[in-house]
């Protein structure tokens, strides 16, 4: 189904005024950035409320509102149980762990990975966080809205919406980005609760849901209500579960971390935040359950799975909290494009080109040098939006790709410091992890066949007279063990005794 949404004028008063309210916010906080410090770590002064509100409001982006929706569209409590759970039990691992990362008062991973290993592996591992840090997901889903809204093409829809994500992040930076994000945070909260509120009691509660989705399945929807569900292979729900562990080495994160006033700070503000994000990833599960339910109840057409939350959420709610909830959809997506904007521009710029070409670089002229890297990632943003149909392929491609470049040779250097670290052992594990990404992906693109069953692409590798299915998700847990093995023949072969590593935190 083509979904058609049509506003009343005061939900397009309420979304243009978000939109034109975020803009003015980045203005706004220009004359608050004196130097890079203040430009991309808001003066390593972020107190509680807005760390609470930054941390929150960036991971709730596309991949939860809409991935988590789909999860739940096809599969039930899945995408709860499967997805959103793991990374619970890692939101809560971080806060555990992450004063220590405050303790080190680097400025961004790749500093830490050339104390550690030198140059090399703070290219790679920069390399790695770039490509997680573009905003491929949010920049999709915002030109989904605006394409539909404004019945615009969606390439045209795509510009737009990294036109309007760039402007007040090229100007506010993280000051800003920390500001709107507190906006945003209740936008969200509010919108998506009472979206599901209205939305579960208009079609019965559970026994109008139950039969919503037998009258749509045709048979026993028993999966839609069990943790293990029945579409999805196991592979595919162990590749969801382990894309969590990019919390643990997530460059928005880690800016927050180090940003913060204290490590006492971000200690509570995590712990706070986690109960947020489960109930929101649980909210985004039933809606896509709702969707289903409303189709198999003929309350609303059939639609597809990446629509299903917009199309139940238009449906059930009244004028004026149609606009909220769109500004809260626009939010979700905002919030989490202008943080990665500004990590990806810092990868750029003060992890890649100044210690590379001008280790001497002036403060001011590295302020002017990552507001125009932003540009540079908004670029690349756009193109791999064009590459990716699906929302959660994007997703699982970028948790893979920092996952296996990093997370080994970072947690070493970080908690192993009786370990005898060598350069050899960061370069051989940023290499194999970031190549061996790119490398399947590459071989699954090109050797593999896009399956419309389950709408992925799949390659099939025969071995020992067998044949093997490998889908485009298991990239994430076959290639960590090599990372694993090649960051021991590093320390086996490399030299112990490291040389200090050039290029550090400034």
């Amino acid at each position: 189904m083509d979904m058609d949404i049509s506003l009343s004028w005061l939900d397009w008063v309420i979304v243009i005024a978000y939109l034109a309210g975020m803009i003015y916010i980045g203005l706004f906080f220009r004359k608050k950035n004196h130097n890079f410090e203040d430009y991309f770590l808001a003066s390593k002064g972020i107190t509680m409320p807005l760390l609470i509100g930054t941390l929150v409001s960036t991971f709730f982006g596309l991949d939860t509102l809409f991935g988590t929706s789909e999860i739940g569209f096809f599969e039930g409590v899945t995408g709860f149980f499967a997805y959103a759970l793991p990374y619970t039990a890692m939101y809560i691992l971080m806060a555990l762990i992450a004063p220590k990362f405050r303790e080190l008062n680097s400025n961004t991973l790749s500093d830490i990975m050339a104390e550690n290993y030198g140059q090399t592996a703070r290219i790679v591992s920069a390399l790695a966080s770039f490509f997680y840090s573009t905003n491929a997901m949010e920049i999709m889903g915002m030109g989904f809205i605006f394409a539909l809204l404004l019945k615009i093409p969606y390439w045209q829809a795509v510009l737009l919406a990294a036109v309007i994500v760039v402007v007040y992040t090229y100007t506010g930076g993280l000051w800003a980005v920390a500001t709107t994000d507190m906006i945003q945070f209740f936008i969200m909260a509010v919108s998506l609760g009472i979206a599901l509120l209205i939305c579960w009691e208009d079609l019965g509660g559970y026994a109008g849901v139950h039969a919503g989705l037998e009258a749509y399945l045709g048979e026993d929807p028993w999966y839609y209500f069990s943790p293990s569900g029945g579409y999805l292979t196991l592979g595919v729900i162990i590749a969801y579960a382990l894309t969590s562990l990019a919390v643990l080495c997530e460059p928005a994160f880690m800016q927050r971390i180090f940003a913060s006033r204290s490590p006492r700070d971000v200690r509570t503000a995590l712990l706070i935040s986690t109960p947020i994000w489960t109930a929101y990833e649980f909210a985004c599960c039933m809606l896509g359950m709702a969707a289903v339910a409303a189709a198999g109840l003929g309350m609303i057409g059939e639609t597809h799975a990446n629509q299903a939350l917009l199309a139940v959420v238009i449906k059930y709610l009244p004028t004026g909290l149609i606009g909220i909830f769109l500004a809260g959809v626009l939010a979700a997506a905002m919030s989490t494009a202008d943080s990665y904007f500004l990590v990806s521009s810092g990868n750029l710029v003060y992890d890649i080109y100044r210690p590379l070409f001008k280790p001497d670089m002036p403060d001011q002229k590295m302020v002017a040098y990552t507001k125009k890297a932003v540009l540079i990632a908004a670029a690349i943003s756009v193109a791999l939006s064009f590459y990716f149909d699906r929302i959660m392929g994007v997703w699982v491609f970028q948790a893979s790709m920092i996952i296996n470049t990093i997370i080994i040779p970072l947690y070493a250097a970080v908690f192993l410091k009786k370990l005898k670290k060598t350069r050899l052992s960061g370069t051989l594990a940023t290499l194999v992890g970031f190549c061996g990404t790119i490398g399947y992906y590459i071989a699954i693109s090109v050797l593999g066949s896009y399956s419309e069953e389950w709408e992925t692409l799949v390659m099939e590798v025969n071995l020992f007279g067998r044949t093997f299915e490998l889908w485009q998700e298991y990239g994430i847990f076959l290639i960590p063990p090599f990372v694993l093995l090649a960051y021991i023949a590093g320390l086996i072969f490399g030299r112990e005794k490291r040389e200090k590593a050039t290029g550090e935190a400034v």
